[in-house]
């Protein structure tokens, strides 16, 4: 949720990422992230997320890793709107982690996904690396209070995903990237990058 006068919005962008940075690997406190979607059509989606420190071990199922968060974790709950050139309705509540948890546990259209944040000439940058049926997919988010336009664009963004659909982590707990990553590698193979346009200047690391 914005911060700067905007009221329930997020202004970010999206990247695939091919290879976990060493900047976001050496991040000593990465979070795990256990999310479900309750509802999701044309955009609009309600979620509950759990979050908490991510543990060592990571070879387990949505719903076993949950439980591995415990009572120190976050519990919240989501409502969003569709997004549109980069900024998107997102309203969000706390909720007591144990009931958050509890709610996750029992859905269908569930995605883990470890988070490492990382500091990059002036704006914070996550990394998301998927679990399970998503992996190894690698998406790199950058958010600001306000439009994220003019953005520095570290090398390791491959392709801007901003704004396709597919890389919506609610269409990710539906349809697992791990079902169509040749699909969307074919097609990035052929097309080359692409970034958007209408946000200002896009500046490129190294060039």
């Amino acid at each position: 949720m914005s911060e700067s006068g905007f009221g329930d919005f997020e202004f970010e962008r999206k990247f695939f990422v091919r290879e976990l940075p060493a900047a976001a690997a050496s991040d000593p406190t990465p979070a795990l992230i256990v999310q479900a979607y309750l509802f999701a059509s044309d955009g609009y989606a309600v979620r509950v997320r759990v979050q908490g420190p991510a543990p060592a071990e990571l070879d387990a199922t949505p719903a076993e890793l949950v439980v591995t968060l415990g009572e120190e974790s976050l519990g919240t709950m989501t409502a969003k709107g569709p997004a549109v050139g980069g900024t998107r309705y997102e309203a969000e509540r706390e909720l007591d982690p144990l009931v958050a948890a509890q709610i996750v546990g029992r859905s269908e259209h569930v995605i883990a996904k470890v988070r490492y944040s990382m500091w990059l000439g002036e704006d914070g940058w996550i990394i998301d690396q998927f679990l399970g049926r998503n992996a190894p997919l690698l998406l790199s988010e950058v958010e600001r209070g306000s439009p994220v336009v003019d953005l520095a664009i570290p090398a390791f963004c491959v392709s801007e995903v901003s704004e396709d659909d597919r890389f919506r982590n609610e269409y990710l707990a539906h349809r697992p990237f791990g079902t169509w990553a040749g699909e969307y590698l074919a097609e990035l193979e052929h097309r080359g990058p692409t970034f958007v346009d209408t946000l200002g200047r896009n500046q490129f690391e190294g060039s």
